[in-house]
């Protein structure tokens, strides 16, 4: 239970850029917001190998993105349908799908259309949001939060010295 907790303190606490952890976070919104097995998730994979963003804050975040994805399937589905059944775009479709990049992408199911139409806007959006998230917390809230009994208590404890021996 503690240890989610001390890994997303110890990467906001790291010595990598905000840049980075918010870059996680947006790529963790675009995989967790989607289904996991679509063709652009191997991109973003692959982003965020690449870009070498924080995997710890990815592999954190990305649950929570995806129990959020939950609520919003009928979302998915009404904006990935009503796209799909538009007349002007379907001989656009018919084309992408015969080709076998069309196919692998999954785009002809609604929910997985309306997933990425709607993760895209949240990542790109989200990423200056998380940015100053990250920049607000080394700036502002770091001092306050070590100031709190319970850090201190957590800090203190041998298991905490434990983990913190251990994970390098």
């Amino acid at each position: 239970m503690l240890a989610p907790f001390t890994k997303v303190i110890k990467a906001l606490n790291s010595e990598q850029s905000p840049a980075q952890l918010a870059a996680a976070i947006s790529f963790a919104a675009i995989l967790g917001l989607t289904p996991l097995m679509s063709l652009h998730n191997l991109l973003v994979l692959f982003c965020v190998l690449f870009f070498r963003v924080n995997l710890t804050l990815f592999i954190l975040a990305w649950p929570l993105f995806a129990t959020f994805s939950l609520l919003l399937e009928p979302v998915y589905h009404n904006i990935g349908y009503s796209i799909l059944t538009q007349p002007d775009l379907k001989l656009a479709f018919e084309s992408f799908y015969n080709n076998i990049i069309g196919r692998w992408s999954n785009f002809y199911y609604p929910v997985v259309l309306g997933s990425l139409l709607i993760a895209l806007p949240v990542a790109i959006l989200g990423y200056p949001f998380f940015k100053w998230l990250v920049n607000n917390y080394r700036n502002k809230w770091k001092d306050k939060i070590d100031q709190y009994q319970i850090i201190r208590f957590i800090k203190a404890s041998k298991v905490w010295q434990a983990y913190q021996r251990f994970s390098g």
